[in-house]
């Protein structure tokens, strides 16, 4: 019998001591954590084939997954390396937080210039002053642009009926993918255990069904200033801006080329209308911004194709294209979920929970290499993705997000090192990459083979209009 040594690792998070047992052979290296929902995690470990799950916490709700194995992200083999660290924060904008839930609380970002007692012996984050000089008072865990104070709680008017408050549950299932307290007996697990969470509530109170809300462009700019300002380095925004004004884009555009500036990805979903948005008319924003500090995520089945469904007379599903989407990761993500103003959990779904694992990884791979830029981070996290024949010609890197490799090649990874990447970079250039030829470019001195995704040579090439540079078509 082949004798397979077993490791116990050992992990102490604040107050909090825990272990995970795996075997020190690579190949079945994973750790397994014991929150009770794990078992609905699919996306996070499928094993294959005709899956019975739940589809929410509250009561019997059963559903089954037909999965084709190993289409997922590879997390519990991507713990062995890391399983997060307080010291990474992600900036989540959405609109409104259940911060209290009780799988989340422990990883909501603390502002330390807003925390602990003043001079005169009063709590900071209530004392009514800019502790810390930032431009904010208080923002203890972020801020809301749309009230404009420091607390980004979830309640909303109704954009149905105006005479009431409801909670807003749109990012309670990113949080929980991003960062539910992991390995902890309760709920789920985060993609990471520790992590800190920023919370940037941009969502426009008390706007009617069907109006448009025009002042969102302007509230989500100075959030992605602010989360720069403060430290994040990912930025989450499992949404988008509808018939923004041109100044209101450039105004959006400049925030977040100033968030590149100090090395901030912005993971953003692609979206669930079903089009092709390299075409102009299907042009989304901040996804189809020319600039390569963003990051967009298009969802995929359990199969490893785009998700496609129909909804009355159309056609819907992820919005898709090879210059303006980059990767892809599961939508159908079982996490945290809100019910009666309690804490629950439920499988969540669309490009709104696909990006949040993208953005997830791209915090985990940071715990490992904090020193990555984030150009260098998005090129880590697309050249190590999972190459699926379904992809081909719908995103950049025709592939799915792996967090085991992404986290393989992060650690490998010096500071000053050159690193083999196919590069995809976003070009405000006027030729479409799909229409690139031997006239529009010139090879470039790039030939080696990626030591993280097993991928064959491949050849870079610069445009000669731009002189961005783009991988050739296949």
């Amino acid at each position: 019998m082949k004798k397979v040594a077993v490791a116990l690792v050992v992990f102490i998070s604040g107050m909090t001591l825990f272990a995970a047992i795996f075997t020190a052979q690579a190949p079945s290296q994973r750790v397994i954590p014991n929150d009770p929902f794990f078992k609905y995690q699919v996306s996070f470990l499928n094993p294959g084939g005709q899956i019975p799950i739940e589809r929410t916490s509250i009561k019997p709700s059963p559903v089954t997954l037909d999965a084709g194995a190993g289409i997922d992200p590879d997390i519990t083999r991507a713990w062995t390396i890391s399983t997060g660290s307080r010291k990474v924060i992600v900036a989540v904008l959405d609109d409104g937080f259940f911060y209290n839930h009780e799988d989340l609380a422990g990883n909501i970002w603390t502002n330390p210039g807003e925390s602990g007692l003043d001079a005169t012996g009063h709590p900071k984050e209530t004392n009514g002053i800019d502790d810390d000089g930032n431009g904010y008072v208080d923002d203890v865990m972020g801020w809301d642009f749309a009230f404009d104070d420091p607390d980004p709680d979830c309640y909303v008017f109704d954009g149905m009926r105006r005479d009431r408050i409801q909670p807003y549950w749109h990012s309670i299932s990113a949080l929980g993918i991003i960062g539910a307290r992991g390995n902890n007996g309760i709920g789920v697990a985060g993609i990471n255990w520790d992590v800190s969470m920023m919370l940037l509530k941009i969502g426009a109170q008390g706007i009617g069904n069907g109006e448009k809300d025009t002042a969102r462009p302007g509230r989500a700019a100075k959030a992605i200033r602010y989360a720069a300002d403060n430290g994040a380095r990912v930025i989450n925004w499992s949404g988008f801006v509808s018939n923004p004004t041109p100044e209101a884009l450039a105004e959006l555009k400049t925030a977040i080329e100033y968030a590149g500036k100090k090395n901030v990805l912005l993971v953003v979903g692609a979206g669930n209308s079903g089009l092709d948005i390299d075409r102009p008319e299907n042009f989304t924003y901040p996804a189809c911004f020319p600039l390569d500090n963003i990051l967009t995520v298009a969802m995929i089945d359990f199969k490893g194709g785009l998700v496609r469904y129909q909804a009355g007379d159309r056609w819907l599903g992820s919005n898709y294209g090879v210059r303006n989407v980059d990767i892809a990761a599961l939508d159908e993500n079982f996490t945290t979920d809100l019910e009666n103003g309690r804490s629950t959990y439920r499988l969540g779904g669309g490009t709104s929970c696909a990006g949040p694992v993208v953005a997830g990884i791209a915090a985990l791979t940071l715990s490992v290499r904090p020193q990555l830029s984030a150009v260098d981070l998005k090129k880590i996290l697309m050249e190590t993705a999972t190459r699926l024949p379904g992809l081909d010609g719908k995103v950049a890197c025709g592939a799915m997000v792996n967090a085991y490799k992404a986290l393989q090649a992060a650690r490998s990874r010096s500071a000053q090192s050159h690193y083999s990447a196919v590069v995809l970079t976003r070009s405000s250039c006027d030729i479409a990459a799909s229409r690139l030829t031997s006239s529009t470019l010139k090879p470039s001195l790039f030939a080696t083979r990626s030591p993280y995704s097993g991928s064959a040579l491949q050849k870079r090439a610069d445009c000669r209009s731009c002189r961005r540079f783009f991988a050739p078509p296949r």
